[in-house]
Order: structure tokens, then C-alpha cells, then sequence
């Protein structure tokens, strides 16, 4: 008898814990967020369950009510609670009847259990005994409720009848399970969080060591050069013809720790104060392929576009072109052999769409997820920086790049950017 008004009792309860993960614990919320929020659906809870409670006798009524408040106390605090406790009172009030006198005491049995818990024992090992407390909290109220439900039910009736006794057996049971169950889901969610954030500092820190460890050995290969060379000199022992051979060689190597240099300071400037203009990709793509067209006849490649009319994006013009010129080049030294380069533009929807397309050595889909992180390069001489520049250069376009590839087949870089 009732246990449908309880159950939806228990969901309501159910229903605002979840709500309590979507809006703070998913959130990263702060603690004085935390403590309103909890305090604001506590008191919903709290309400709902006097709306949708048992009657047996006029003014009553038998719900769920302690749960919520038992909550705000446990994960809100003693401000919580109070300003729970205050509206429920003042509901309770609003409703009427016989009941809110027995309300009122279970309340001051309540407040007076919370106050001993509260400064009985320290916050901080309440936090780590919430499962303790809650249960000890529950079992408190639900007898104080229950001895005050048999106490009305015998000045009404003269006597306690079994159908009555068995409604209460059920109450009590749905109680303890519901307030067990809620601060179970409650410690997961904040488990959850608490894993959540130290995964997140973990990837950090990997990413900083790993970033780290591939510039130190980026510098180190060219430095060791230049310390090999530089001994070479200091020994005079060798011919003027080695040391222009030598100096040549030093000064290369030089060159090199200064792009990469470059290269991984350019990750850190600011994105977002570069001017932009409205550029003609099609003009941007032949500009590019006619500073690339060297390095293309030197590796035996035949570059081929297809293109429609003018198509225009809002980019700076000297980022988009250090984008396509990353990306062709390494599509011209992904073929050792030779062979034809295709670059299409065209347009798609709201989007231009730059395709380069080689027919190379293709990557494999674990190549392809690592393929913008820094320093990861399937060049034996490359760092990895262009790549993840040139991702870096189309996401401040709010564009995008994908990429299919095949082992041994080649790959096709997709270039999305939003157009004008």
C-alpha cells in the first residue's frame, strides 16, 4: 500500500542527484557553486516529495522528505542543511494540518544529530565517512519518524493496525535503500571526478615529458654535429679544404636547430591577432605550387590540380600558404619513386574543400591518430611541427583536416575551411 508514491518519491530524489552531476560535477564547478546547487535541488526534492506524498489521516502525511535534507547536510554543509531545513518548514507550514508539530520535533532531533556530528568530529573526516554518517543520519530519522508516525497512529485510532504496520515496514525499508542508494551514486560521481581530473593531469604532464624529451633529442642531433666538427677545428690538424667542408656542414646544422627552433616557438604565439583578408584560394593553391614546383622536379612528381571559379575564405594569407606548403611537401616526400600529385579544390556546402592527394607510402590508422602530435614525424629527418602547425593554422579557421591513407597506397589529406 503506497509503495508506488514512494518509489516516485525515490525517483524524484534519483532524478536531482543526476541533475546535480550534469550541472557542477561535469562542470568543474567551485565549492560555493557546489553548495548552492546542492541547497537549490535538496530543497526541489524536498518539495516534491511533500507534493506527492501518503495520507492516511487528515493533515498526515508520509514521504520521502529526509533524504534530500540529509543530503544537503552530508555534501553541502550545515548552511545547506539549515536553508533546506527552513524551506521545508515553511512548506510543510504551507500545506497544514496536524503533522507539522511532529515535523518541527524531527527536525530539532535532526539539527541537534547534525550539530554533535558536525563538531564531534572534523569536516574533513566526515568527508571520508559519508557512508558512515549518512547511514547513521537515515537510521536516526527514519526511527525518530517512525515513533512519531506510531505515536499519532495510536492517539488517532486508539491502536496500530497491521495493514498500517505493514505500509510502515515498507516506508522504512524504502527509505534506508533510497538514502543508501543515493549517497552510493553521489560517492561515485565525485570518484568519477576526482579520477576524471587526475587522468587529465596525467595526460599533461605526458604530453609536457614527451614534448620535452623529442625537442631535447631534435636539438641534441644537430648540436652533437656541430660539437664533433667544432673539436675537428680546434685541433688544427686538418686541411683548409675540410675546414670550408667542415664550417659548411657546422653552419647547416645551425640552420637546422634554428627551424626547429622556429618551428616549436611558433606554437606558442598568439593566434589570434594576425590579419586577415578575403583571399582567392585557388590563387593562394597556384602561388604555392609555383614556389613547391622545384622540389617536386627534383623528386620526379607531377603536380596536377583541378579547380573551379574563384572560391574565397577570410584566412591570413601567409599562414594558409605555410599550411599547404607542410602538407604538399609532405605528400612530395611520402614518393621515393616518383609519381603524380593531385590537388582539388572544390566546394562543399558552406566549406571549400582543398584536397592533396599522393600516392606514397600511406600510414596506418595508428600513424594517422598520431599524425598531429609534436615531434611524431615518419620522415627520418623530419619533427613533426609542420604537420601539427599546419592543424593548428585551419582550426584557428574554425576549419578542419582529414585524412584517409593506406599502407602502400597513399594518402589524401582533406583541407576543410569554412568560405566567404
Amino acid at each position: 500500500m503506497g509503495i508506488p508514491t514512494l518509489l516516485l518519491n525515490a525517483f524524484i530524489i534519483i532524478l536531482c542527484i543526476f541533475c546535480y552531476q550534469i550541472f557542477w560535477l561535469d562542470k568543474d564547478g567551485k565549492k560555493v557553486r557546489n553548495n548552492v546547487l546542492i541547497s537549490f535541488l535538496s530543497s526541489i526534492a524536498t518539495v516534491l516529495c511533500l507534493t506527492f506524498p501518503i495520507s492516511f489521516h487528515f493533515g498526515y502525511i508520509y514521504d520521502l522528505r529526509l533524504i534530500p535534507i540529509i543530503l544537503a547536510f552530508l555534501y553541502g554543509g550545515l548552511r545547506s542543511f539549515i536553508f533546506v531545513t527552513f524551506v521545508y518548514l515553511s512548506y510543510r507550514f504551507y500545506l497544514g494540518g496536524n503533522g507539522f508539530l511532529p515535523s518541527v520535533f524531527i527536525m530539532v532531533i535532526m539539527f541537534f544529530s547534525n550539530i554533535a556530528i558536525y563538531y564531534f568530529f572534523l569536516p574533513a573526516y566526515i568527508e571520508k565517512r559519508r557512508i558512515l554518517f549518512g547511514s547513521l543520519l537515515i537510521l536516526i530519522c527514519t526511527s525518530s519518524f517512525s515513533v512519531f508516525a506510531i505515536m499519532c497512529e495510536i492517539k488517532i485510532n486508539g491502536t496500530v493496525s497491521s495493514e498500517w504496520m505493514q505500509f510502515l515496514c515498507s516506508y522504512i525499508v524504502i527509505n534506508i535503500l533510497t538514502g543508501l542508494l543515493s549517497i552510493y551514486l553521489i560517492e561515485g560521481m565525485i570518484e568519477k571526478f576526482k579520477m576524471k581530473d587526475k587522468i587529465q593531469r596525467a595526460e599533461k604532464y605526458y604530453v609536457i615529458s614527451e614534448l620535452a624529451a623529442s625537442f631535447a633529442h631534435e636539438i641534441r642531433n644537430p648540436l652533437t654535429t656541430v660539437n664533433g666538427f667544432i673539436q675537428l677545428l680546434h685541433k688544427n690538424k686538418i686541411s683548409e679544404t675540410h675546414k670550408d667542408e667542415y664550417l659548411q656542414v657546422i653552419l647547416q646544422e645551425i640552420e637546422r636547430t634554428q627551424l626547429i627552433i622556429d618551428e616549436y616557438l611558433s606554437l606558442g604565439k598568439p593566434q589570434n591577432n594576425d590579419k586577415k583578408d578575403s583571399l582567392d584560394i585557388n590563387l593562394i593553391v597556384n602561388q604555392v605550387i609555383n614556389k613547391i614546383s622545384p622540389l617536386a622536379i627534383l623528386h620526379d612528381i607531377e603536380i596536377k590540380i583541378s579547380n573551379n571559379d574563384s572560391l574565397f575564405i577570410n584566412a591570413n594569407a601567409d599562414k594558409i600558404k605555410k599550411c599547404l606548403i607542410n602538407i604538399i611537401n609532405n605528400g612530395i616526400e611520402a614518393m621515393a619513386n616518383g609519381g603524380i600529385l593531385r590537388i582539388n579544390v572544390k566546394k562543399r556546402k558552406n566549406s571549400i574543400v582543398i584536397e592533396i592527394i599522393d600516392s606514397g607510402i600511406g600510414m596506418s590508422p595508428v600513424e594517422i591518430k598520431r599524425i598531429a602530435m609534436p615531434f611524431y614525424s615518419l620522415k627520418e629527418e623530419g619533427t613533426g611541427l609542420g604537420t601539427m602547425i599546419a592543424y593548428g593554422i585551419i582550426k584557428e579557421l574554425n576549419g578542419d583536416i582529414e585524412i584517409k591513407s593506406e599502407k602502400g597506397k597513399g594518402t589524401c589529406f582533406s583541407i576543410i575551411i569554412p568560405s566567404l
